[in-house]
């Protein structure tokens, strides 16, 4: 029996010897010293690829460059937005993780103390504070910074394909008024094409209340609270855009229109137009080309209305990094955040192509080819960060060879990222703070969704632009939004 004791103890200590021994082969931070930083982003970054092993290769390259033990949680982009929601709501929230929708979401994070103010650590970092100034300006809360973003804010102009423009003798500029705009592209109307294929999300039709002035929300203007919706500007901005439906400019369909139907119409040339970012300019060159209907495109990015105004539809900073309020590492976890926004290594690894000779290797050519492995785990590089991240890129330098479309197209790409900036419409998404009315706080998403569902009913002409506008005020009395106005406003 001592002897049978004995051999159980002596299995027990070497058992917790072997598994120490294996913790520590895993860099537990409690063992090896080093900070160690959960890391949650959706996987259309992170190298582009949903194999475990490919992933491995992009938490190596960040470990090495930032002395930190990476945890990565990586769901699919379809559901990282309730993945991350789960994980805040439980508690167990990511030191460094990804927010979409970020002028709205910003602030709710910070007023529920949420994330960590990083104002002084973007100051104390040479690489992050030579960024420009303005990259933070719409979404500081009391003159504070809480994000990162990791490329240039988001812009959306009107995609306009250069071939079917010289077939039916369209002739725009890139700011044309809103006049000019409806009677060249009634040019399309009857051709056997859509004119302007326009998506689902109503959020779009920002960019034509910039041409009349009108925003669509609850904003501040000269310095005090206001529904925009409620406006003479919006009725007349409604107006416009219902007249272009009516004419069949406007694709008859674009309530079931999701954007990937969109970009594929135009692509193919059934569709002489749509409405996208700016940063994807590139995209529609290559894509374009391989269908077989290759065309340089031509971007509108305003339109100006009446009364001389009009803008780029401006998104600000729509996705970001953020540090979690909760974190033990502060400083690790800037320190990962600025690797993967400013490494030049990093950057292209995560957002674009993946790691050489794992996602891809090179041909004879030097062109990019996809390994079997990363091809078939749904692994598809892009380029886009060779212009509109904050990287300095030399691209007559680059590792790898360009196609010819992308060599013409990647300047262009940046052309118009650098032209848009000086037709930016407005961005209101912060003006409302969070806890000033708990009353608005709760009824926010509600206001959004009846105000994005009347505007619907009225460009198709199930309302007219004054029943809709009814229906709006009679909604907004329900909720008691002059009341939430007064306390916004006090």
């Amino acid at each position: 029996m001592k002897k049978i004791v004995f051999a159980l103890l002596s299995s027990l200590l070497l058992f917790g010897f072997g598994f120490s021994l294996a913790a520590e082969g895993k860099g537990e931070a409690k063992d090896s010293g080093q900070p160690e930083i959960v890391l949650a982003t959706a996987d259309n970054t992170y190298g582009l690829s949903t194999d475990p092993d490919l992933q491995n290769e992009i938490t190596r390259m960040i470990e090495e460059r930032t002395g930190a033990i990476i945890k990565p949680i990586i769901p699919p982009l379809a559901s990282y937005k309730d993945k991350i929601a789960t994980l805040i709501n439980s508690g167990d929230v990511p030191d460094v993780f990804v927010i979409s929708q970020a002028m709205t979401a910003i602030p709710t994070m910070v007023a529920r103390e949420q994330i960590l103010d990083l104002t002084g650590f973007i100051a104390a970092s040479p690489a992050l504070s030579s960024l420009n100034p303005s990259l933070f300006q719409d979404l500081k809360i009391d003159g504070k910074t809480y994000f990162i973003p990791y490329n240039y804010p988001k812009a959306k102009a009107i995609f306009l394909r250069k071939d079917l423009m010289a077939q039916y003798g369209v002739n725009l500029s890139e700011a044309p008024t809103t006049e000019e705009f409806a009677r060249e592209m009634k040019k399309f109307v009857g051709a056997g094409i859509v004119p302007f294929c326009f998506p689902k999300w109503v959020d779009n039709f920002q960019y034509f209340y910039n041409s009349f002035g009108a925003w669509g929300g609850v904003y501040k203007k000269d310095g005090k609270f206001i529904d925009g919706f409620q406006t003479p500007e919006m009725m007349q901005a409604l107006a416009y855009v219902r007249s272009l439906y009516q004419s069949g400019v406007l694709n008859q369909e674009f309530i079931t229109t999701e954007n990937s139907a969109m970009r594929e119409k135009t692509y193919t040339a059934k569709a002489a137009s749509d409405i996208d970012y700016v940063t994807n300019y590139v995209n529609y060159v290559q894509n374009t080309e391989n269908a077989r209907k290759p065309t340089d495109m031509h971007l509108i990015y305003e339109l100006v209305g009446p009364a001389g105004k009009g803008g780029a539809l401006n998104e600000a900073t729509q996705t970001a990094w953020v540090v979690s309020s909760r974190t033990k590492y502060p400083e690790a976890a800037v320190k990962v955040i600025e690797t993967i926004v400013m490494d030049p290594q990093i950057y292209p690894a995560f957002f674009g192509l993946g790691v050489e000779n794992a996602h891809y290797t090179l041909d004879e050519n030097r062109m990019i080819v996809p390994t079997d492995r990363a091809a078939n785990s749904g692994y598809k590089y892009t380029l886009n960060y060779l212009s509109d991240s904050f990287i300095n890129i030399d691209l007559k330098n680059l590792p790898f060879a360009l196609s010819e479309a992308m060599e013409k197209g990647l300047p262009l790409q940046k052309a118009h990222i650098d032209a848009i900036q000086g037709h930016l419409g407005p961005n209101h998404g912060a003006d409302v703070p969070v806890g000033v009315s708990m009353n608005y706080d709760r009824v926010a998403p509600t206001i959004k969704s009846t105000r994005e569902s009347i505007a619907t009913k009225i460009v198709v002409g199930s309302v007219s632009v004054q029943e809709g506008m009814d229906e709006y005020a009679n909604f907004w009395k329900s909720i008691g939004g002059d009341s939430i106005l007064q306390e916004l406003n006090k």
